[in-house]
């Protein structure tokens, strides 16, 4: 199954008012989640922002998840960091450490199991 990628930005920092603007975005919380179809894997971060330019200006109450990612993605190299969920997919589907108990030890029974 191909790997689909769901982004969720819910928090920006912003300026109360910069150049005459109101609301202007200067930072975006944002995470992004891959999952394969068995496993999930997700980065968070956060991005700047430029300045915006008061002739495309959008005002906060206007702005749109879509337009707000356009901006985070166009400040990050996508490609690594969907190389970097992809490395997480892997470590999940494959671990390269697993943790086990020594041979010697009594496994402890649930509840459930203890009565059978």
């Amino acid at each position: 199954m191909a790997t689909t990628y769901t982004w969720n930005v819910n928090t920006m920092d912003t300026a109360p008012s910069q150049d005459g603007l109101a609301s202007v975005v200067k930072v975006v919380h944002w995470r992004l989640m891959a999952n394969n179809g068995t496993h999930t894997a997700e980065t968070y971060s956060t991005v700047s922002l430029d300045a915006p330019n008061p002739d495309d200006y959008t005002a906060f109450s206007d702005l749109t998840e879509a337009q707000v990612i356009s901006w985070v993605e166009s400040k990050l190299d996508m490609d690594k960091i969907k190389e970097g969920l992809e490395n997480q997919l892997e470590q999940l589907a494959n671990p390269p450490i697993v943790v086990k108990q020594g041979p010697w030890t009594v496994p402890v029974l649930s509840a459930n199991t203890a009565n059978t």
